[in-house]
């Protein structure tokens, strides 16, 4: 009998859940705002989760079910070999926001990336990465319909050979394209959801 990962893998239309991936600067705020739901499991209204800002988010809402899903990512990830990834165009967009206790989780997850990064000695990015950057650096039919910044994220993502770019809502409806031409998938936290249901129970 094959293993259950093995026999998972040979599903028509199963695709390997991202290994490394790319933290979209909407997933770092949502990380921080909603922190207590997300890692502790705690929310204080049933009806809705509350921001900082005092932002209301509705039970069953859209923006929930995202968040939702980011609960359910973490809730499991210590058990696999995940790793997330910010850069220092991530650090530029936070610093926009003008909140310090938003820079202070993203340096938290600097912290982390960098440590990882110390763990591969110099081995990563892949070569594969500089070829694939020169590819994007001139591919005007990606890069004509992003913006500056969102162009930065997923150049940086390509660098530094991620699976994956977790968003909210940018770049999704590139996806496809992005995902043909670099190997990059571009997910939500549903989305992401979605693709680890086959081997689901291996996850929680």
């Amino acid at each position: 009998m094959l293993p259950l990962t093995k026999s998972i893998s040979n599903e028509p239309g199963y695709r390997s859940p991202p290994r490394r991936i790319f933290l979209d600067t909407n997933i770092l705020q949502y990380l921080q705002d909603f922190g207590e739901f997300i890692f502790d499991h705690y929310q204080e209204d049933e009806e809705y989760l509350i921001s900082p800002r005092g932002k209301k988010i509705l039970t069953g809402s859209a923006l929930y079910k995202e968040i939702e899903a980011l609960r359910f990512l973490f809730l499991g990830v210590d058990r696999t070999n995940i790793e997330f990834v910010v850069s220092e165009s991530t650090f530029e967009e936070v610093k926009k926001k003008q909140d310090n206790a938003y820079r202070r989780w993203f340096f938290e997850m600097w912290d982390y990336w960098q440590n990882i990064l110390r763990e591969y000695e110099g081995r990563a990015p892949s070569k594969l990465a500089g070829s694939q950057l020169d590819k994007f650096d001139q591919d005007q039919s990606i890069l004509g319909r992003l913006s500056k910044s969102d162009s930065r994220i997923i150049r940086d993502a390509i660098f530094f050979d991620c699976h994956a770019v977790l968003t909210a809502d940018k770049f999704l409806d590139l996806h496809k394209e992005i995902e043909a031409k670099y190997k990059l998938m571009i997910l939500c936290p549903t989305g992401f959801l979605k693709l680890i249901e086959p081997s689901q129970a291996l996850w929680y």
